[in-house]
């Protein structure tokens, strides 16, 4: 059901949708180590997982439970953290090692300090599906699907702004360089723009039920997939064009590797990677070896994308062709 890895440690997570274990994969010898994250008993339904590199520890949503697992990376045992109603999705900012969880049925965001373990819930909009960090600004910005808005939270006092964007928003991408906030209205057929320094909006039309969207830092080039098949948009801030690149049968989630520019897409129905080219917008497709392709994490430093595949219980690790890293990833990795 999702996927995340530390490139610090070479380690791949992977959790189950209605499973109690997180799956611990060894990206060198791909052997694999489970961990429960429950009793047997209990009921768990797993949304998404967060791995902070730097404390070596694994975060995991239990929807049902009420509570966000956290995973010792290296002792692998597992403690709880009591949220609000249903917590969906998360982001960690590492700047400040706080932890923020959308709690979709509280219309809450329940902030977690990862050092202190202590909690503190923060009112937002009416159920709050998607949330994305500005590690820059310290600025934390909430998609609120129910209430056509997005809650812009400020890191450091937990005060609330309310910015309004188009219809049923389900999805945002923070641009961290440009200082810029894209939500994909899945209702309202377009993207909102969001200015990181004044919360003014624009609206960017770009097709029919856009439902994940995601961004180039360094180009600008922001990407959006749809409910409905067949393509995914690549808009140009700088000139103001989108332009449509056919990717699959349909898109599920999308991720960037900034340094290579290659965009990733999750194409569950065809059972397959598609890579975009983000320089010529053009494309080619990988076959997965799993079934039903559904979650993915890219890491650059070695080329290489792990998928969850949902049907059929395992995951796949797609190898590229070993790429010259960048100027900017070599002193990102202090060499």
């Amino acid at each position: 059901m999702a996927i995340a890895f530390n490139g610090q440690t070479s380690k791949i997570y992977v959790v189950g949708g209605l499973g109690n274990v997180l799956t611990e994969i060894d990206e060198l010898t791909r052997s694999s180590t489970l961990i429960p994250l429950q009793n047997t008993g209990s009921q768990v339904a797993s949304a998404q997982v967060v791995v902070n590199p730097i404390a070596n520890a694994v975060y995991v949503t239990n929807v049902v439970g009420n509570n966000i697992a956290i995973v010792d990376g290296v002792t692998h045992a597992v403690s709880f953290i009591p949220t609000a109603a249903s917590p969906y999705a998360m982001a960690l900012n590492l700047a400040t090692n706080k932890l923020y969880i959308a709690d979709f049925d509280a219309n809450m965001v329940t902030v977690l300090d990862t050092v202190k373990k202590t909690t503190v819930n923060i009112p937002v909009g009416i159920h709050p599906s998607a949330i994305a960090v500005n590690w820059h600004t310290n600025r934390i910005y909430v998609a609120n699907s129910n209430s056509d808005t997005v809650s812009v939270i400020n890191g450091s006092d937990n005060s609330v702004a309310t910015v309004a964007v188009g219809l049923y928003p389900s999805a945002l991408a923070v641009d961290v360089n440009h200082n810029k906030v894209y939500v994909a209205n899945t209702q309202g057929n377009d993207l909102t723009e969001i200015s990181g320094a004044t919360n003014a909006t624009s609206n960017i039309v770009v097709g029919t039920y856009p439902a994940h969207v995601a961004v180039n830092g360094t180009t600008g080039h922001v990407y959006v997939a749809f409910q409905i098949p067949g393509n995914i948009a690549v808009f140009n801030p700088s000139t103001g064009i989108t332009t449509l690149v056919p990717a699959g049968l349909f898109e599920n989630e999308i991720r960037i590797d900034e340094w290579r520019n290659k965009i990733y897409v999750a194409d569950p129905t065809g059972n397959q990677l598609v890579v975009i080219d983000g320089a010529t917008n053009a494309t080619t497709t990988v076959a997965g070896a799993g079934t039903y392709l559904w979650r993915i994490a890219v890491n650059p430093m070695t080329n290489e994308v792990y998928a969850a595949n949902l049907t059929s219980n395992d995951a796949t690790v797609f190898t590229g062709a070993p790429g010259k890293l960048s100027t900017s990833l070599l002193e990102f990795l202090g060499k």
